[in-house]
């Protein structure tokens, strides 16, 4: 992604943040597929307009997120060292198996879930990335999540009903859903990483965000076929992983 394009990028996401109302959020969300398309990014220009919510401000949370997550992906790979030919290799190729084991456990307020998760994660030989389990260092939580985003190779989303909301339209039919930061995470690590590398783990009836194409939707089932199935997409992502710890649960 050029530079041009990755500053103009940036000052769209500074007016998303600061989005007010859902007319105004319509507004900005055309403005950004209409400068992905006039960017020639078709590939963020289609995954961007496939963010979609029942509720616009979870819709929007992805979409600042994922923004979020594709300057981030730029700025990497504008890091990485040129190969012999003089072009910059791909900070993520998912034809290749990632050189990290870090695994990023984005979460809410649903202890058990992390816990489980981040302990199933140590158990498959790699190393789950929760934010509040790093040094602070005297850092903002932003940039905590700033620092610790960076050199992930696959993110698990916690989908847990930590809030209610509804539609406007449908005020008294109050339903589960995650926190918008949570949400928000999602986007992120979809537009960082790609949707091959990320999952995104529910559980409680909690509303489902949006039906993502090639992002992979697990129900956390009391009887722990979860973790299979989480086992499986790390393979899928070529990620390096003990799978005796499948065994027993």
């Amino acid at each position: 992604m050029k530079p041009s394009v990755t500053s103009r990028l940036a000052k769209l996401i500074e007016e998303g943040e600061n989005i007010s109302n859902d007319y105004v959020g319509d507004r900005w969300a055309s403005q950004v597929a209409a400068f992905l398309q006039a960017a020639d990014a078709s590939d963020e220009h289609d995954s961007f307009a496939s963010l979609t919510a029942e509720d616009f401000w979870d819709a929007h949370a992805l979409r600042v997120g994922h923004l979020q997550g594709l300057v981030a992906k730029a700025e990497a790979d504008e890091k990485v060292p040129a190969t012999a030919s003089g072009a910059s290799s791909e900070v993520f190729d998912p034809s290749t198996p990632p050189s990290s084991r870090r695994v990023f456990v984005v979460h809410g307020h649903d202890n058990d879930a992390k816990e489980g998760t981040a302990r199933f994660l140590e158990r498959l030989g790699l190393q789950p990335i929760v934010l509040h389990e790093q040094p602070s260092a005297g850092r903002t939580v932003i940039e905590k999540f700033e620092s610790y985003s960076g050199d992930i190779a696959f993110a698990v989303v916690l989908l847990t009903p930590d809030d209610v909301g509804a539609v406007a339209t449908a005020a008294n039919d109050l339903r589960a859903r995650a926190r918008q930061n949570v949400i928000m995470e999602l986007g992120f690590f979809i537009g960082r990483l790609g949707r091959v590398r990320v999952c995104a783990l529910h559980k409680g009836g909690v509303e489902l965000p949006s039906d993502y194409q090639g992002v992979l939707y697990v129900e956390m089932d009391p009887g722990g076929a979860w973790k299979a199935k989480l086992a499986q997409e790390f393979v899928q992502a070529k990620l390096p992983i003990d799978l005796k710890a499948l065994i027993g649960g």
